[in-house]
């Protein structure tokens, strides 16, 4: 009896240690929590009324550190953080490339705590898949907006040429061939070896391809359906060079009757007074090769993640489950005026006045968003099957030279 006695005052005893415990904990959760967030935002219209809505809804004091405008800089500056440990930057803002190349590192903090499965069905699914989630189904990071690869084409050019719709790839096709002449070409681009593979990748796509696949029949396609719109005549190599900002002031000044560009491009388009109802820019479903493919497009974003040598790790959880919310996802959105990765949110009345909001409606209703072909060395891939793709069309090599070559690349780059 006096030893059962013993056990249950050593139960009492461990139960009352244990609510001493957990009572600070709780109060603890109702205080204003110090975080330092590392953001390439920082410089952004805006942005001081945004940390503020933050701070206010999660109780933090957020120390905010500026990222380099350099892309190299930025992911110099990021690497050594995270690298080294550093424990004075808790949550950092990182692009897809960044966020490949940091995943299986050991230097993120997982996040599936915050990116449950209800929260996840929320988000671009194949994006997810193709970028965020691992293999073993960890995920790191907080998607903070997207950016889709948009088919962007010229409505008088087609009203020109007689082409009514783009809806099917032979429709892109005779619009092509139709609107090329000795002043304008059917079809623009940027070539630029680090631009390349976002146009490649994105035929590979509606081909139903593979871009880590050079074997696959249908990733050959992709390859040959590009590369035929310059033997073919409707697009040039004068875009071996161009960058997006080229691609744009093409389309703007009507040398090209059609182009892939990031969506964020329809705000300028808009302000010029180019897009939509106000001029003669629009953005379209991406042509539809094969019905069972449907329509496809590459997305892009930037992410929130969690510097795993963080000393405040209760405060970040507060952000980023902020973050990963309708609520903190819709505070973003109105004050940086960018499109959400919680998608069901574009359907929000509050977004209309957006560039571009119903052709973006139409966009996510109808295409599915995949992740683009990055690896953890992304620029060093990038660029030698851009500069490969150069290659091809100086005739220097064939297509099925390309294919062996670009295979090779893939399986060094993803080993």
């Amino acid at each position: 009896m006096k030893k059962m006695l013993h056990i249950i005052a050593a139960l009492v005893m461990a139960l009352a240690l244990m609510l001493a415990c957990t009572v600070p904990a709780m109060a603890e959760a109702t205080e204003t929590l110090e975080l330092v967030l590392m953001t390439k935002d920082s410089t952004t219209a805006g942005f001081d009324e945004w940390l503020k809505k933050a701070e206010e809804t999660c109780n933090l004091k957020i120390t905010v550190i500026p990222t380099s405008t350099n892309n190299n800089d930025r992911q110099a500056e990021i690497t050594t953080v995270l690298s080294t440990a550093d424990t004075s930057v808790d949550i950092i803002t990182v692009n897809d490339e960044m966020y490949t190349a940091f995943k299986n590192t050991g230097w993120l903090e997982k996040l599936n705590n915050v990116m449950t499965p209800e929260v996840v069905a929320e988000y671009p699914t194949a994006y997810l898949n193709d970028m965020v989630i691992t293999e073993d189904g960890s995920i790191f990071s907080v998607p903070m907006y997207f950016n889709a690869l948009g088919w962007f084409v010229n409505t008088d050019i087609m009203k020109e040429v007689g082409i009514e719709s783009v809806e099917t790839y032979e429709d892109f096709l005779a619009l092509c061939k139709a609107a090329t002449n000795d002043k304008r070409f059917g079809y623009g681009d940027a070539w630029d070896p680090t631009h390349l593979f976002n146009s490649l990748g994105s035929f590979v796509n509606l081909h139903g391809g593979d871009y880590f696949d050079w074997t696959d029949e249908k990733t050959q396609a992709g390859l040959h359906a590009l590369y035929s719109l310059l033997t073919e005549g409707y697009t040039t190599t004068a875009q071996m060079a161009d960058v997006y900002d080229q691609l744009y002031q093409n389309l703007v000044d009507g040398n090209y009757a059609c182009g892939l560009l990031y969506t964020g491009n329809i705000a300028k388009f808009q302000k010029a007074g180019l897009y939509g109802d106000e001029g003669s820019i629009i953005m379209i479903v991406p042509p539809v090769v094969d019905e069972e493919v449907g329509a496809t497009a590459y997305c892009s974003s930037w992410h929130y993640v969690l510097n795993s040598a963080s000393p405040n790790k209760e405060a970040a959880m507060r952000f980023l489950n902020y973050a990963a919310s309708e609520q903190g996802q819709m505070d973003y959105v109105l004050t940086f005026g960018s499109y959400p990765s919680y998608l069901k949110l574009l359907e929000k009345p509050e977004l209309d006045s957006l560039p571009g909001i119903e052709q973006m409606r139409e966009y996510i209703s109808k295409v599915t968003l995949r992740g683009r072909p990055i690896v953890p060395e992304a620029m060093e891939y990038i660029t030698e099957m851009g500069n490969l793709f150069h290659r091809l069309v100086m005739g220097e090599i064939d297509e099925a030279t390309f294919c062996v070559e670009a295979q090779s690349a893939t399986e060094y780059y993803t080993e």
